[in-house]
């Protein structure tokens, strides 16, 4: 008998976000800066694929903003790992802001299970995902792959933990011959 065991992580978290109060450019008003709110959710399949999907309101007018995978490796792009990243503020992880401050949807398919971690290029390792950031960029640029420059030009204005006991998931362990 051959055993083989397969763990299956299916399934969806969804995201609670709270608000950074005092990491905003000082150009903006706090009482403006704390209004902002967030929802959505990250999901993962067993064919090793996922989405991440977001709404938010309370946001600076036509603001720059991007979503990032917060890991124990740093920062990562809220898109697919063969993104193309540009840096012209047009990176895949940006999120379009309407002129009422609102971002009606924002989803992104993703080339990994969220819930394995984000492969990392040449290497079996993965970035463990354990959070979801909205940043807002004040020179209206999205640098590609980076953030930026924290609390210079990059600002984590709303943030959410990514909690396994919240994650409505399935893990199966089955035994093949």
């Amino acid at each position: 008998m051959n055993n083989k065991k397969l763990d299956n992580w299916e399934g969806c978290c969804q995201l609670r976000f709270n608000i950074l109060p005092t990491n905003r450019p000082p150009t903006i008003d706090a009482g403006f800066w704390v209004q902002a709110t967030a929802s959505g959710e990250i999901c993962g399949n067993d064919n090793g694929t996922g989405s991440i999907c977001l709404s938010a309101e309370g946001l600076l007018p036509l603001g720059v903003y991007t979503a990032w995978f917060l890991t124990d490796r740093g920062l990562k792009p809220a898109a697919p790992t063969d993104a193309i990243y540009t840096a012209d503020s047009f990176d895949p992880n940006r999120l379009v802001v309407n002129s009422d401050g609102v971002l009606n949807y924002y989803i992104a398919p993703l080339d990994f299970n969220p819930f394995r971690g984000i492969p990392l290029p040449g290497s079996k390792a993965r970035a463990v995902i354990q959070g979801v950031v909205i940043g807002y960029h004040s020179n209206r640029m999205t640098n590609g792959i980076i953030p930026g420059e924290f609390n210079v030009n990059f600002f984590e204005q709303l943030t959410a933990e990514i909690r396994f006991s919240r994650i409505a998931a399935v893990v199966t362990t089955t035994m093949e011959d």
